[in-house]
């Protein structure tokens, strides 16, 4: 008597697509042969699996997904009121996942300064060095890496090289335009940084309409001595879209970097970056702020990496909930043995502001070191009564003072902002999600 063995259910059964050799660039196809590889290998994440315990996939697992040359997809219109005034010339655009060069202006870039699409650049030798090489996804067999691995025929190169600054910010602009079908996308960056270099990164994903797609991000980071990058990644999807994304940064001595990403936007949003520390004397940042309402998921799992001594990191992610959101967080510092001397902070505070959403935090520290110091925690609160009834008291109706106090939570992960109109941005996004036109639903509401 046989026994019927169940298929084992990849992520190929929710997408149609060749995989394997998608570029005809000799660097890029060789990342592609290896993450087709993975993606027919790899199964597509349960409930039983430990680090997706919480996490609803079904946007994805109940959907069909294609190429988006297959789409339908709409041509894009006039975008220029999302382009960064301090970025005029140092911006690349990209529309569902392809570079658009008519877009993308980068005449204030210095000429030693690389910064361009990598099908541009396929026999440079920096990009054939380093494309790929951080992204280290085999052991925990993360698919969506994969994908993107396999799918990816372009994407963004940076190269800043030994002790140059690039002075305007670079506008890293992906976005998605109305189709007829699901489609995925797969935006890819590189940045490398030589010694004691200096940019400043803006990522931002933006849908021009509310519609279906499945967009999977791979950012690698290489920072050599000295180096200092600031990265501002803001997220907003359509709320019927998928973002998934892997940020990976990799610092050599004395490196610094500065990451903060925004989840605005998308009905599931999975960020996993991951910091590892190659040398002594590094420093980095991965904050994080999320608004989300009606029946958006935003998921979070870090990994911070301290390999060597005297280092400092930090994370505070901030999260508001109203409606039926869900937000996930799992923050995960390892200290390895003789580590020493090093200062981690981690802290996720959560912001309820309705009965029926839902928070789920596991801060998780590591540690086979003894002389460090290190802290972590996580809040999960209403906003308080006492204060509401303050400000009312002074003259302000009960929504918005509630609207104020939610302004003010958010306040200090924007702070960090070094351009303005990014700065500006946010501001407007916050006032946005606290002023919907709809009735704000909240604890003791009105």
């Amino acid at each position: 008597m046989s026994v019927a063995v169940k298929e084992k259910e990849t992520i190929l059964n929710f997408l149609d697509g060749d995989f394997g050799t998608v570029s005809n660039i000799p660097t890029i196809a060789g990342v592609n042969e290896k993450g087709a590889g993975n993606i027919s290998e790899f199964p597509f994440p349960k409930k039983k699996d430990e680090d997706w315990r919480f996490t609803d996939l079904r946007s994805i697992s109940r959907n069909h997904f294609v190429p988006v040359a297959d789409a339908g997809a709409e041509p894009v219109g006039d975008i220029s009121k999302h382009y960064l005034p301090e970025a005029k010339n140092s911006r690349l655009v990209f529309v569902n996942g392809e570079f658009n060069t008519e877009l993308s202006s980068t005449e204030d870039i210095p000429e030693e300064v690389i910064v361009g699409n990598m099908a541009a650049y396929g026999d440079n030798e920096i990009l054939q060095k380093h494309l790929g090489k951080y992204t280290n996804y085999d052991q925990d067999q993360d698919v969506f890496a994969a994908l993107n691995d396999a799918n990816f025929k372009d994407g963004t190169f940076i190269y800043v090289p030994k002790e140059t600054k690039v002075e305007a910010p670079i506008h890293i602009l992906n976005i998605f335009t109305d189709a007829q079908k699901a489609f995925y996308a797969t935006p890819r960056v590189l940045f490398v940084g030589e010694a004691y270099s200096k940019a400043t990164i803006v990522e931002e994903h933006i849908a021009l309409v509310e519609n279906e797609y499945l967009n999977v991000t791979v950012n690698e980071f290489k920072l050599f001595e000295g180096a200092h990058v600031h990265h501002a990644r803001i997220q907003r999807d359509s709320k019927k879209a998928n973002h998934i994304s892997r940020p990976l940064a990799h610092l050599d001595k004395y490196a610094e970097y500065h990451s903060y990403t925004i989840c605005l936007g998308a009905k599931l949003f999975r960020n996993d970056p991951r910091v590892v520390q190659n040398d002594e004397e590094v420093d980095f940042t991965i904050d994080g702020l999320v608004l989300i309402d009606g029946e958006q998921i935003a998921d979070t799992h870090s990994a911070i990496d301290h390999r060597h001594w005297h280092a400092k990191s930090h994370q505070l992610h901030k999260v508001v909930v109203n409606d039926n959101a869900h937000s996930i967080f799992n923050g995960k510092i390892f200290v390895r043995e003789d580590s020493q001397k090093i200062d981690s902070f981690q802290e996720n505070r959560n912001l309820l502001l309705s009965e029926n959403g839902t928070v789920n935090t596991k801060p998780q520290l590591e540690i086979f070191s003894d002389d460090v110091l290190c802290s972590h925690g996580a809040t999960i609160g209403h906003l308080n009564e006492d204060e509401v009834f303050y400000l009312h008291s002074r003259g302000l109706t009960k929504k918005k003072a509630r609207e104020l106090l939610v302004y003010a939570f958010t306040l200090e992960s924007i702070e960090t902002m070094e351009v303005e109109s990014v700065h500006k941005l946010l501001l407007e996004e916050v006032v946005k999600y606290t002023s919907r036109d709809e009735e704000f639903v909240a604890v003791g509401k009105d």
